[in-house]
């Protein structure tokens, strides 16, 4: 029993951090969906944009989680295979999906100076804010500890 509960625990850990990044994704694609409407003068998103931008981002964060798994050093072939992964998956996805018709080769080319700009924001902040944030908090708490 003791087996099973804290499989249930890990499983669930890790749904929570995958679930939150494929929200970031989602709500990232489905804003810059709605910008290019608006630019196109529309006023509605399709339903099937939304869901399938959903199952890519949900996709992808699942990918993303296997290939830096917590704690996991971050290597260069590591990063290689997530930045190839998310290009295909968000340019694949755009292209298959149809998600940006009728744009211009300018609003085009601008999307994908959004879509690596975003993703270097992501790798960034992963692998370097994130862990300044954390040896931060370890530093705070061992002075915690030797005070008391």
């Amino acid at each position: 029993m003791k087996d099973l509960l804290t499989t249930y625990l890990k499983l669930y850990r890790w749904a929570m951090e995958m679930k939150f990044r494929m929200a970031l994704y989602t709500f990232t694609a489905i804003f810059i969906k709605a910008v290019c409407v608006l630019f196109q003068g529309q006023q509605s998103l399709l339903v099937t944009d939304l869901l399938t931008m959903w199952l890519t981002c949900m996709a992808f964060a699942m990918a993303e989680t296997a290939i830096f798994p917590k704690d996991c050093p971050c290597t260069r072939n590591r990063t290689i295979l997530w930045f190839l992964l998310a290009n295909g998956c968000f340019i694949g996805g755009a292209v298959l999906f149809d998600w940006f018709p009728g744009l211009a080769l300018w609003a085009d080319t601008l999307l994908l100076v959004f879509l690596e700009l975003g993703l270097f924001l992501m790798w960034f902040g992963d692998r370097f804010v994130l862990r300044m944030d954390s040896a931060q908090l370890t530093r705070q708490l061992k002075q915690y500890q030797q005070r008391r």
